[in-house]
């Protein structure tokens, strides 16, 4: 009798294929993060968001840098509403310029001129005044300068551009823009291109909007304000820089950072073109930055010891924090946050060189220890004899994998996607799972059909101790010896 032929096995369902689908999956995965940009990939932004804002540690606390904001108890307190009169941002950066701090970044963009309807007109009685020849007597003399005097303290720009002269030291804020908005800023412009390549870096637009010309030629510098959001609406990258026109316009973090420390513009041109421009960012702690409220700026004077140790030899950041106003982003693992906040902690992590990479040398890293860790599971699951024991190697690799792409994150700032080898894993084991337990089910099935050839022959001697319906002590039974003789027969 000749054994059943084996079914062949289907070219899709052999051992090899198997093996091969999952580690192709997880360096498929790896490939494309790399070619998109990097981690965090694709499937990768909550764990990317639970390292930084949970496993990696925060930021420290920086004792020269302060926040000036406009909040809710500013608001109350100074009767207005948003947006604040040119009159009452005057007499703030006044106020701040009595304390001496380093330099005063804002985040806020003063592109339209005040409502001059007020102005026009009073300028207008004036010159009407001058030419009726009433200012030739004492009392029309004394009524034009006293209106001339009060024409110019309502003229919000033009003291605003006062104030920042000041001071000395404000860099103001300029916004990219997705549409042409007139020509670019030119020779004397306190916004200047800096030397990256325009061409390569993540955020580009066709336009920027700056800032009034007085005020432009009364600043120390100016920046941009734009950042990046993710499909999902988190920031996990800061712009250090846009491209506009060919050249590239450097964020407010990356100009306040060359006006404070020029002598280190170079290294800080290299940190700042990490990525193209845009690294993954290192997350502050919540109490990261001290906090002054514009109350406690318009209310206190010169005189004020705490206010000035506060303030005095520090880059002081303006911005708004009120609730319910512009300005307000999520990033990894917070809720609302400032957008001024979020310069201030770009530009203390461009002056440490705390960035984050994960292209370039981070992404070729990323797809060799992928490659190596799939590799590692295929050669070590030849040698085991179990499943269990391909369960158990893959889980101790698998912890090494996490643990590898934590340290590279915590320790060198590299971040290589931690998904694909995850999934490569698992693909490859359930595989090996399937063909392990395909052929066990294939031995079993044969041992049946080898043993099924092999009755029990019916004449088989009784175990002893079975009840037989023998009496005690009979040996041979006449039925058992009748039996014996016919299954033996006459020899011949």
């Amino acid at each position: 009798m000749t054994l059943p032929t084996r079914a062949p096995r289907s070219s899709l369902s052999s051992p090899a294929v198997l093996r091969g689908l999952g580690v192709g999956v997880g360096l498929l995965l790896a490939v494309v993060t790399a070619v998109t940009g990097g981690a965090p990939g694709p499937g990768e932004r909550a764990l990317y968001d639970v390292a930084v804002s949970r496993l990696l540690p925060p930021l420290p606390t920086t004792a020269d840098l302060v926040l000036v904001e406009v909040d809710d108890r500013a608001l109350a307190a100074l009767g207005e509403r948003w947006p604040l009169s040119r009159a009452t941002w005057a007499r703030a950066f006044q106020a701040l310029a009595a304390h001496r701090p380093n330099a005063v970044v804002v985040d806020i963009l003063f592109d339209q001129p005040e409502s001059r309807d007020a102005l026009d007109l009073g300028e207008d009685v004036l010159e009407r005044l001058r030419a009726s020849g009433l200012t030739r007597t004492p009392e029309g003399a004394a009524l034009a300068t006293d209106l001339e005097a009060r024409l110019h303290a309502q003229d919000g720009d033009a003291r605003l551009a006062e104030a920042f002269s000041g001071l000395g030291r404000v860099i103001l804020g300029s916004m990219a823009l997705a549409e042409d908005a007139g020509p670019l800023p030119g020779e004397g412009n306190p916004l200047t291109a800096v030397p990256l390549r325009a061409d390569r870096l993540r955020l580009e637009a066709k336009g920027l909007s700056t800032n009034l010309s007085a005020l432009r030629l009364a600043a120390w510098g100016s920046g941009t304000l734009n950042v990046l959001l993710d499909a999902d609406g988190v920031i996990r990258r800061y712009p250090y820089a846009v491209g506009v026109g060919g050249k590239a316009w450097p964020s407010l973090a990356l100009a306040t950072a060359l006006r404070l420390w020029p002598e280190r513009s170079e290294a800080l041109l290299r940190v700042a073109s990490t990525d193209d421009g845009a690294p993954l960012m290192r997350l502050p702690a919540p109490d990261w930055l001290p906090r002054v409220s514009l109350a406690d700026v318009l209310a206190a004077g010169p005189s004020s010891v705490g206010l000035d140790l506060a303030l005095r030899e520090k880059t002081v950041f303006v911005g708004v924090t009120a609730t319910g106003l512009h300005g307000q982003s999520t990033l990894p693992g917070q809720l609302a946050v400032p957008g001024v906040e979020i310069h201030a902690f770009a530009m203390d992590n461009l002056r440490t060189g705390r960035v984050l990479r994960a292209t370039g040398g981070a992404a070729l890293v990323g797809m060799g220890e992928t490659a190596l860790v799939l590799g590692l599971l295929l050669w070590r699951r030849g040698r085991a004899r179990s499943l269990g024991r391909v369960v158990g190697q893959s889980a101790v690799i698998l912890v090494a994998h996490v643990a590898f792409v934590a340290w590279l994150a915590a320790d060198i700032g590299w971040v290589v996607p931690l998904l694909p080898g995850v999934v490569g894993l698992v693909l490859v084991t359930l595989a090996e799972a399937v063909v392990r337990t395909g052929d066990l089910q294939r031995q079993s099935g044969a041992l049946k059909r080898l043993f099924g050839r092999f009755p029990t022959q019916p004449g088989a001697p009784t175990p002893k101790g079975t009840d037989t319906g023998a009496g005690p002590g009979d040996t041979d039974a006449p039925d058992a010896a009748a039996a014996r003789s016919g299954a033996d027969g006459p020899r011949r």
